[in-house]
């Protein structure tokens, strides 16, 4: 079995689309495969258009 989830930005400059099981936000989002409790889903990964992520650090 499969799922889909989309994790977005918060207070981002537009609404992300994450009504669909495919990436067609007008980000790009990136797909990323995860795997929780032996379900295998595909998390769809959306860019802010103000570009935050670029101005983080990864932990």
């Amino acid at each position: 079995m499969a799922a889909t989830v989309h994790v977005t930005p918060l207070n981002d400059l537009i609404e992300h689309d994450t009504n669909s099981e495919e990436p067609s936000c007008v980000c790009g989002p990136r797909t990323v495969p995860v795997e929780i409790s032996g379900l295998f889903a595909w998390a769809y990964v959306h860019a802010s258009l103000d570009g935050r992520e670029f101005a983080e650090e990864d932990p």
